[in-house]
This record gives C-alpha cells, sequence and structure tokens, in this order.
C-alpha cells in the first residue's frame, strides 16, 4: 500500500521508496527506535539500501509490517503472540529483517497485517502466517500460536478436495482482526479464522482452521480481483467493478442499507447496486476495511465511505453512522481539491487516502497524532498533511506523470529533454507515449505487477494492463 492505517498509528511510502510513521507508538509500531507517540511523520531509517526501496506496507493493531522490491520482509511493534514473526514475542522498535530463510528462499510479495496475527504472500503464491492462532486464523489446522512464518498447505486452495495435485496458486492476502482471506489466480476467495458474524462467507456462524472456499455462485459468476478485511467483515471486488460485502453489519459497514449481518457475499446495495454501481467510469477500483467502516475507491477517482461515524472517520462532515455507502466531497468529490483518489486506508477510526498529485489526506480519530497534523483534534473531513512534514515528497511511487508534462514531453519541448536525449528524437511519435509511460512510474514491476489485487493496493496499472496499453499503442502507430 501506498498508505497503511492500524488501530492508532499510519505508514505511508513516499516516491523515493522511504517510509514515513507517525500516530501512537507504545509498542515501537512507527518504527523509529523509540516509543513516544508522534504528531508528525518520521522517516523511518535503518533500511539496509541492499534491499531496495520500499514497494508496500501494512500496519496491524499495534505491529507494522515492510515489504521492499527486493522481496524483504521487516517487522516492527508489538511481538505478542509472535506476530512479528522473530521467533519470539518481544517488541521491536526498529524494523528488523525476517530472514528469507523463514520464506523457503522465496522473496516475499506482500505482507497483511491483523489484531495480533500476520500473513505473507511470496512471488511462487505460497502463504505464511504467525502470529495469534486462538480462531484457526492462521490456517494450520489448529489454534496455536506460531512464533515463526509457517507455511499454509496449498493443497487447501482447492475448491474441490478430492482432487488431487496442488491448490491455486495465491496473488493477494487480506487480514481482519482475526480472520484471513486469500485470493487465487483464478479469482477464487478463500478465508479462515473466527467467524462470529459470518465474516468467512460460507453460510454458517462456524470457525475454520483451515482455508476453506468461498462458493463462487455468491459473486454471480464474476471473477474476484482484489479483497480487504475488516474488524469482522470481509469485501470483495470483482473484474467487472462490482462490490460484495458480508460479516457483521451492525454499523452499516456493509453498505445494505441496514445494520443485519450477511453470511455470504451479497452485492452492496442490493440487486441494483449503491450510487457508484452502474455508472460509467464509477467501477468499484479497491476498497479498504476499517474496524466498523468501510472506504471504497472508483475507477473516476472517487471515494465513498459507510459504517461507522462515531469520529468522523468516514469523512462525510459528522458523527452519523451511514448505512449506504455516500461519495466523500459530494457529488464532485471536492474534498480532494478535484483530484483523484488513487488508494485508501482504513485504521479502527481513522482513515487516509493518496490522491493521484501525490498528496495525503487524514481525518477521523487522532487520539496519538495519527492523522499528521500536528495535533490530536478530530478531523470530520479530509484534511490534507502538509507535504513539509513528509520531506516535500510526494507519497506513493505509482502515480501518472502530470498532464501538462506528458504533453510537454509528446512535443519534444520539456526542459528536461536535452539534445541527445532520445525522447526528443521521438517527438510528436506514439513510441514516445509508450516511453513516458513508461517512465512515469505507475506501471508497478516484477511480480507485483503480475498481480491484479496488489497492484490496486498499491494505486498503480498492472503489467497486464500495460501490455494492452502498449499493444494498442503500437497497433495505431
Amino acid at each position: 500500500m501506498a498508505v497503511a492505517a492500524g488501530a492508532e498509528h499510519t505508514v505511508v511510502v513516499g516516491e523515493d521508496g522511504g517510509v514515513f510513521t507517525f500516530g501512537g507508538g507504545s509498542r515501537g509500531q512507527l518504527g523509529t527506535g523509540g516509543t513516544e507517540h508522534t504528531l508528525n511523520p518520521t522517516r523511518v531509517g535503518g533500511l539496509p539500501p541492499s534491499s531496495g526501496p520500499v514497494r508496500q506496507v501494512a500496519a496491524g493493531y499495534n505491529h507494522t509490517g515492510i515489504v521492499t522490491e527486493a522481496g524483504d520482509l521487516f517487522m516492527c511493534g508489538a511481538g505478542e503472540n509472535g506476530r512479528l514473526g522473530l521467533g519470539d514475542k518481544d517488541n521491536r522498535t526498529t524494523p528488523t529483517l525476517v530472514a528469507r530463510a523463514e520464506f523457503d528462499g522465496e522473496a516475499v510479495l506482500m505482507v497483511a497485517c491483523g489484531e495480533r496475527h500476520t500473513a505473507v504472500l511470496t512471488e511462487g503464491g505460497v502463504v505464511y502466517t504467525f502470529g495469534e492462532g486462538d480462531y484457526g486464523q492462521l490456517g494450520h489446522g489448529d489454534e496455536e500460536d506460531q512464533l515463526a512464518p509457517r507455511r499454509v498447505s496449498a493443497t487447501w486452495f482447492r475448491l474441490d478436495e478430492s482432487v488431487e495435485g496442488p491448490g491455486e496458486r495465491i496473488v493477494m492476502v487480506a487480514t481482519g482482526f482475526q480472520h484471513t482471506v486469500a485470493l487465487s489466480e483464478a479469482g477464487h476467495v478463500f478465508t479462515w479464522g473466527l467467524n462470529s458474524n459470518g465474516q468467512l462467507g460460507h453460510d454458517d456462524l462456524d470457525d475454520y482452521i483451515l482455508p476453506n472456499p468461498v462458493e463462487g455462485r455468491w459473486f454471480e459468476g464474476q471473477t474476484v480481483v482484489f479483497v480487504a478485511a475488516g474488524g469482522d467483515h470481509t469485501v470483495a471486488v470483482t473484474a467487472a467493478g462490482r462490490l460484495y460485502t458480508w460479516g457483521s453489519g451492525g454499523y452499516g459497514q456493509l453498505g445494505h442499507g441496514d445494520t443485519r449481518d450477511r453470511l455470504v457475499p451479497t452485492l452492496a446495495g442490493g440487486p441494483t447496486g449503491p450510487a457508484f454501481q452502474g455508472h460509467e467510469g464509477e467501477q468499484v477500483v479497491m476498497a479498504a476495511c476499517g474496524l466498523v467502516h468501510t472506504l471504497v475507491v472508483t475507477q473516476d477517482g472517487g471515494l465513498w465511505a459507510c459504517g461507522d461515524g462515531r469520529y468522523g472517520q468516514h469523512g462525510l462532515e459528522d458523527m452519523t453512522s451511514r448505512y449506504e455507502f455516500e461519495r466523500v466531497g459530494g457529488s464532485t468529490g471536492a474534498a480532494f481539491d478535484g483530484a483523484k483518489v488513487v488508494a485508501g486506508a482504513a485504521g479502527n477510526f481513522h482513515s487516509a487516502v493518496v490522491t493521484e498529485d501525490g498528496a495525503l489526506w487524514t481525518w477521523g480519530k487522532n487520539r496519538f497524532g495519527q492523522l499528521s497534523h500536528g495535533d490530536r483534534e478530530y478531523r470530520l473531513v479530509p484534511s490534507k498533511v502538509v507535504a513539509a512534514n513528509l520531506g516535500n515528497g510526494r507519497i506513493g511511487r505509482c502515480r501518472p506523470l502530470p498532464t501538462a508534462h506528458a504533453l510537454a514531453f509528446s512535443m519534444g519541448t520539456h526542459g528536461r529533454l536535452g539534445a541527445a536525449s532520445p525522447l526528443a528524437a521521438l517527438a510528436g511519435e506514439s513510441g514516445l507515449l509508450v516511453m513516458i509511460a513508461s517512465a512515469a512510474n505507475r506501471w508497478v514491476g516484477g511480480a507485483a505487477g503480475e498481480c491484479e489485487g496488489l497492484v490496486r493496493l498499491l494505486g498503480g496499472v498492472s503489467a497486464a494492463r500495460r501490455r494492452r496499453y502498449v499493444q494498442t499503442t503500437q497497433a495505431g502507430s
């Protein structure tokens, strides 16, 4: 993620691949070497240059996970139950490397942090979990804690247990408070752990100590490309841009217009969907789940919210819960100075998003400074974090090139072009457009770029979409 929100702390990735943290730090989750709370962003140090820039971050109740381009995983914060995967229960106040050997030598692709457990996905599509196992959320067939990463058997990632052979390759993981979600390359959803409110989507209230597939019929034959998990609820986004939610609905966080729980994936808002579904350019791209609220980013760059509003965490100008999704900033999305939202995160009672211009916006509860505005005042609407507090850099490593710059490049007139530049020789040609797009840093490279869900989490464009763009451009040249 370009931004991650924990219980009372926030983590963001800068354009240069550096990490900033702020908010509650009592267990070392800020990774700055101490346990103080901070009201403004602090740059996290200590990551070795050999690990490369940071690609993705995750925030749990009071622990933090950091994944670098080289596939290294660093953890810090509370160590109870072994949630840091470092073989003990000690807290860490600085990012500490989890040895590659713990993942059978594979590079880490992404990390997800729950309340007291952690899930890791490697580039080979293998899932590892560690930390608290009280409800089977680790997926090992028991309820034991794990102090170090333990591989979740791939045999359980199959739709039919009677079929022999390896299970489906996993391309995304998400963690709720005490449940875990995995998405396969084939678009199938698997869940396990606590099921007190139906958050596993199996049409019952039984806990599952092993991964179990969510029946595809609930998604009406559509392929799921993105998953997220909150306190006791879960969401999925399909390739067609439709949003399905299930689990606890007590605060309206499912977006169905009521406070009832749903035991199976249900199209948000009913058969026709809420306002952001069914309109041109407003298909759902990604979602973020807080403890009892939900955020949704649509293709047109809009942000929608529902659920608990006690601390203003939905950004809708008051503290009243919403049972249906409403657009933050009204129909025009004016809350973000007209900029499009590309990625969002939801903590226990606060929210954060990154806009296409690399700005960071936060709102909601601010007891420990998790909004990064230099104070402890709650915000009922999105408030922009001062760029100077973030080193005057932009947030997120996956952003489009500003339109004015792209036009100047395509005309060969940008000031950064020299006479010897290969771009200058291609001015006005379709090949230049491809080169500009490649240099715009919105493409997600490597194995990460092949995982649509992770790319959406990062606010970028997948390798597959890049190939389609290049092919289309070349065909028209």
